[in-house]
């Protein structure tokens, strides 16, 4: 039987992988919409109440709510009373509280606590009392200030733009008189003004496309990230998904691509990466990363090529629900269209970083999720985009 909501035992389990991770902001959250939809299904749940209280105890007491780990520990031994358990958290649970005056006292000047945003704070019921639960989420202030707009965005489905800068946009027909493109020019749609997003419509055919697929599934492999203190590759939980690289002699499919690549851009394609094939299942995605390299990371990388002067990003496959490009310092939401490429550069005219780059692939709510990568290289590029003394050009 298809059900169009989320069930209380959806919601505990995956409080349960949340807790498994150590993400106790997120356990806290999802074993109390448990317990509110456990109330609401009643008898028909498949786990029981206890199940959810012992979690939400545990987890609200990692976030610092000493006094509701109390009282939701107690509703469990209103309903078992002989539960083991519980009785020793219970005795747990009030001796933290009896040692925690002097420090409920600093707390109270503590910039921290009282710099909780109102999101951070859920008011709840229990027992008949009434309590005040933080939520505060772990990291630093700049992967917070990242994260939550990346969230946002990924839960509607178009751009944050202001009219002024919408009236900034534009669409035509490129071609950059190149005998490549001159009988079919390609049409450039701008989707975000700063940094400049373009989107090329049409450019790579299904054909294409399922061959591109037919290469890269027997080799598709979880996805690496670069570990600069190890510099090696490795796994990471903010990178969900399968990849592999095609090379130009790989097909001529490839090959083609590549030279589409350069005639639209006007960039060489001599010191740019090959091609990197991604495939985000139900769930995957990547959270918000830059595509640069700081010179610390790989000083060799630099001397060999250059840093990543640009990205170009075809979209081969459309997504029923999720997975968009999001730019989350700048409001940008690009819907993957099956044939159809992003493209920005990485870097501005003077070679610095564009730290307005920052992007986020969505998770993939329904269906899958297939892109091609080209990372492309400043070496080469010296004739083909000019350097700037201004900074920001």
């Amino acid at each position: 039987m298809h059900v169009g909501h989320l069930l209380g035992h959806d919601c505990y389990g995956i409080g349960r992988v949340a807790f498994a991770k150590k993400d106790f902001y997120h356990a806290l959250m999802w074993m109390q919409e448990a317990l509110d939809r456990f109330d609401q299904a009643n008898s028909t749940a498949l786990i029981s109440k206890i199940n959810i209280l012992n979690n939400l105890a545990h987890a609200t007491a990692q976030q610092g709510n000493i006094e509701h780990a109390l009282a939701v520990t107690e509703e469990i031994l209103s309903i078992d009373p002989e539960n083991v358990e519980a009785k020793k958290n219970k005795i747990h649970y009030e001796s933290l509280i009896k040692k925690r005056t002097l420090v409920v006292e600093e707390q109270q000047n503590d910039s921290t606590v009282n710099s909780l945003k109102e999101h951070e704070i859920q008011y709840v019921s229990m027992n008949n009392k009434n309590f005040q639960v933080k939520n505060q989420r772990p990291g630093t202030y700049l992967e917070l200030k990242s994260r939550q707009p990346f969230e946002q965005l990924c839960r509607q489905q178009h751009a944050q733009l202001s009219p002024k800068r919408q009236a900034t946009l534009f669409c035509r027909y490129r071609h950059n008189k190149h005998p490549y493109l001159i009988f079919r020019p390609v049409k450039e749609e701008q989707v975000l003004d700063e940094p400049g997003i373009f989107l090329f419509h049409d450019v790579v055919s299904d054909s294409d496309i399922e061959k591109i697929k037919a290469l890269a599934v027997p080799r598709l492999q979880r996805a690496l990230i670069r570990n600069a203190a190890t510099n090696t590759m490795t796994p990471a939980d903010y990178r969900i998904s399968k990849s592999t690289w095609l090379r130009d002699e790989d097909s001529p499919v490839i090959a083609r691509l590549s030279q589409l690549i350069s005639a639209l851009t006007n960039l060489t394609m001599e010191t740019a990466e090959e091609i990197h094939v991604v495939n985000y299942g139900v769930g995957g995605y990547y959270s918000p990363h830059l595509d640069f390299y700081h010179k610390w990371e790989n000083p060799a990388y630099f001397r060999k090529a250059g840093n990543r002067i640009a990205t170009w990003m075809t979209y081969m496959s459309d997504v029923e629900r999720g997975g968009a490009t999001v730019f989350p310092l700048s409001g940008g939401h690009v819907v993957p269209k099956k044939g159809s490429t992003v493209f920005w550069y990485n870097l501005n005219a003077s070679g610095e970083a564009d730290y307005r780059t920052l992007h986020a692939a969505c998770p993939v709510l329904i269906g899958n999720k297939w892109v091609a990568t080209k990372w492309i290289h400043e070496y080469g590029q010296e004739f083909r985009r000019r350097c700037s003394l201004d900074p920001m050009v």
